[in-house]
């Protein structure tokens, strides 16, 4: 049988692509972070390389299509080792401007190389970046991690044959070149493609796996089964383990985190004074309200009787006080249409990494303290724990 190049670059198009746009929008569906987003910029970078090489497959001209088509492919295969240590909880400032670079020298290669350079312009330097990416990738997901897990065995194979094949394919190019009868017949593109569709088809599942596998240890913990009761809030210690874990890595990549603490410290009061029944109406809309008013995103839990906390990663400090004054303002509403006797005394807390760190602790009782002093303000604003 024999493979004519455009049938082949529309198969590898069709597989990348649906493979990507799969990726991708399960990304956006789950609202996924950190090594998730990273993986799908690989994808769109892989979809982004296929459309280019079918473009100049179709044309019969090389050109920018081919330099954009060689800087994405880097980037693509870069961004799964950078996922890979976003995964892991590793730095990516030194990371990212690696593969940046080695994207930029791939596009200037094949630039620089012209119209002379022919349909492999620029080949051997984009051979190289990916032998590089990938072996780093490989090596990356075999620690930490992603190493304790067993699904992260496909991925190390997928970039351990790509580091590879890449390696034995710039070595081929650069002795006999590519014209060489055993250069097109074992690297050519053909060869490439079929390699590149099963790669991707591996790829996409394994790191599915992956990703599902991160949002599941994000929902039970280390080794302890979280507990969520009815309402949709965490007990004391199941978020406290989440909580600990999001300032972990956010310490990790200099991300900001803020706490809100929401309390009704006369809740105990209240059924003293006016009955049992009254005093769990207003806790029921005080749960119930809090959650609802939280961000979809936000990690919400119990801090004691009287104290709920909302765990978020706003955009800035501003951002946060929106957040926290909406849900003070609502439950306000909802605790004067319930048709109780009294209405509680709500105090609501903020504390941010910006002024109070990355210490978890640090950061609840900052909020915690806030939302007293909030409680006791005669104005019921909301307050910012070290705010001048």
């Amino acid at each position: 049988m024999v493979f004519d190049m455009f049938s082949i670059s529309i198969c590898t198009a069709v597989v990348v692509v649906v493979a990507g746009v799969q990726f991708v929008l399960d990304t956006v569906l789950r609202r996924d972070t950190g090594a998730g987003r990273i993986w799908s910029l690989a994808f769109i970078a892989g979809i982004l390389t296929t459309l280019c090489y079918l473009a100049w497959v179709a044309s019969g001209e090389a050109g920018l299509a081919i330099a954009i088509g060689n800087a994405s492919f880097v980037v693509g295969t870069g961004c799964l080792w950078v996922g890979s240590r976003s995964y892991n909880g590793r730095s990516l400032k030194v990371s990212a401007w690696i593969v940046a670079g080695s994207a930029a020298a791939a596009f200037i290669a094949t630039l620089v190389a012209g119209p002379d350079g022919g349909d492999w312009a620029g080949a051997l330097v984009m051979f190289i970046a990916l032998a590089v990416l990938a072996g780093l990738g490989a090596v990356e997901s075999r620690r930490a991690a992603m190493g304790r897990s067993a699904t992260t065995v496909a991925l190390t194979l997928v970039l351990g044959v790509q580091s590879l094949y890449y390696v034995a394919r710039s070595i081929v190019f650069a002795l006999l070149g590519p014209t060489d009868e055993f250069f097109l017949t074992w690297f050519g593109s053909i060869t490439t493609s079929f390699l590149t569709i099963i790669l991707t088809i591996v790829a996409v599942v394994s790191m599915s796996v992956l990703r599902s596998g991160q949002a599941r240890l994000r929902g039970r913990g280390d080794s302890t089964t979280l507990l969520l009761d009815s309402d949709g809030l965490y007990d004391d210690e199941s978020f406290a383990k989440l909580f600990g874990d999001l300032t972990h890595r956010a310490a990790a990549f200099s991300e900001r985190i803020a706490v809100i603490s929401v309390r009704l410290d006369d809740l105990p009061q209240i059924a003293t004074a006016f009955g049992a029944v009254e005093a769990q109406d207003i806790a029921h809309a005080w749960r119930v309200g809090t959650r609802r008013y939280a961000p979809t995103s936000a990690i919400v839990g119990h801090a004691g009787s009287t104290g709920i906390v909302i765990a978020l990663q706003p955009s800035s400090i501003g951002d946060a006080r929106r957040v926290a004054s909406r849900i003070h303002r609502r439950l306000l509403d909802d605790f004067g249409s319930i048709g109780t006797s009294v209405v509680p005394v709500l105090g609501v807390g903020i504390a941010v990494s910006d002024i109070a760190g990355y210490d978890s602790e640090a950061l609840l009782t900052a909020a915690n303290d806030a939302a007293v002093r909030s409680a006791s303000s005669p104005d019921a604003s909301v307050m910012i724990a070290g705010a001048v």
